[in-house]
């Protein structure tokens, strides 16, 4: 973790700091791979054992004084005895990182039971927009066979970061979006869906709650069992047409069908979907949303043809207008996505504005990324895909900032 001085983000204001009586603040970077100085951290064990001031609860650092028994703190110059055990560690300084360097990572002993950790695999949710091309489809089913591929890889680091050594047991499920929402069972001989219809005229609230269309085990198929079934699975995606949907979902404007794309439905009840199951069934599920246009239906849904005549009366520009963010569903729903354990990867391949500056936050919040391809013909979206799952990243984290109470930490 990366911590350093800085007084561009603090403070903020003259009025900020007169209140703190300091003229800086500190920038923490959760899993830096390298500082400011471009080195690399000290790693080390048994962070559990790393001394605490008996006063202010500092940590021992570099710039404490250490002796044979003792050592003084170097925030308020308190004398603190160690124990035995850690006078045994500083025996030995050369394996300790804590006394090599400031920038440190020191590994925790595993926290929770076997049983906790015999449940801690990943599940990968594909959510797919049907309200789109044959060539937008044609690129998410590569980018799915690239997500099928690349998560062994991660799954092989989750095994070591858990320190357990249990066969590969991650789940995959497919749910597909429009007017109504699809959920995929393909453990059985063949893949079947079931649909759940969005009411524009309910808010989008749904008919029926996803757990009662299909149980959530019988969705999220084992990786390794029902790949072939998975695969076929993709295949049968088709878009939606216009006959399919329903009358009030869709309506066509200058030759283009609008309406259909309810996003923010089916983020919505995929949520709460997998939320009723985080820590039993698993301790993380990340969910790949291919979006191919602008939310336009249902909760969340973005009439973004209005804004260009919108700002013209007002005499303002639209591009610079339209940067903030323009609704808080997908913020709201982020904290809820973090409340289930979800992390939503979004990849939106469109060259119409789709108000990413709202939808960023699902994301972002989460923990996940946001991509953006102007087209088909020029994405590497499954390239993306192979390269993200392919790089290592770890989950049920918590992190603590402790500080004086002059200081008030904020998350920038």
């Amino acid at each position: 973790m990366a911590v350093r001085a800085t007084v561009s983000r603090f403070p903020i204001d003259p009025d900020s700091q007169e209140a703190s009586g300091v003229p800086w603040g500190l920038t923490v970077t959760p899993f830096a791979a390298k500082d400011e100085n471009d080195q690399a951290p000290a790693y080390g064990l048994d962070g559990h054992l790393l001394p605490r001031c008996e006063n202010c609860y500092a940590y021992f650092n570099t710039y404490c004084e250490l002796d044979q028994w003792a050592w003084n703190c170097s925030l308020c110059g308190t004398l603190n005895g160690l124990s035995a055990q850690v006078i045994s560690r500083y025996s030995h300084p050369q394996s300790c990182a804590e006394i090599m360097s400031s920038f440190i990572d020191l590994e925790l002993p595993l926290e929770g039971s076997e049983d906790q950790m015999l449940h801690a695999r990943p599940v990968y949710v594909a959510a797919v927009d049907l309200s789109s091309s044959e060539e937008f489809l044609e690129l998410t089913k590569s980018e799915l066979q690239a997500a099928l591929e690349g998560s062994f890889l991660v799954d092989s680091f989750l095994h070591i970061l858990f320190y357990c050594s249990f066969a590969p047991g991650s789940r995959f499920g497919l749910l597909t979006f429009s007017h109504k929402i699809g959920l995929y069972d393909v453990q059985g001989p063949r893949p079947v869906v079931k649909n759940v219809f969005v009411h524009q005229d309910t808010e989008g609230i749904l008919p029926i709650e996803l757990e009662d269309v299909m149980p959530l085990l019988q969705f999220l198929a084992p990786v390794e069992t029902c790949k072939d079934r998975i695969t076929s699975a993709l295949e049968t995606l088709r878009p939606i047409t216009s006959w399919e949907r329903t009358p009030g979902a869709g309506q066509v404007l200058d030759g283009v069908l609008m309406g259909g794309r309810g996003f923010g439905a089916a983020m919505e009840a995929l949520c709460n979907y997998l939320g009723s199951e985080y820590g039993n069934t698993f301790a993380l599920a990340r969910v790949f949303a291919c979006l191919s246009g602008p939310p336009d239906y249902g909760p969340g849904q973005r009439d973004t043809r209005k804004y260009g005549e919108q700002y013209a009366s007002k005499g303002e520009d639209a591009d610079c207008a339209l940067l903030p963010e323009q609704t808080p569903f997908y913020k709201d729903l982020a904290a809820v996505a973090v409340q289930a354990g979800v992390c939503v990867d979004i990849f939106a391949v469109t060259n119409e504005y789709t108000d990413l500056a709202s939808l960023k936050f699902l994301s972002i919040e989460s923990g996940d990324s946001l991509f953006l391809y102007a087209n088909t013909d020029d994405s590497t979206l499954p390239q993306d895909m192979y390269r993200m799952l392919s790089q290592p990243y770890a989950f049920n984290c918590v992190l603590r900032l402790r500080t004086s109470t002059e200081f008030k930490p904020a998350i920038l």
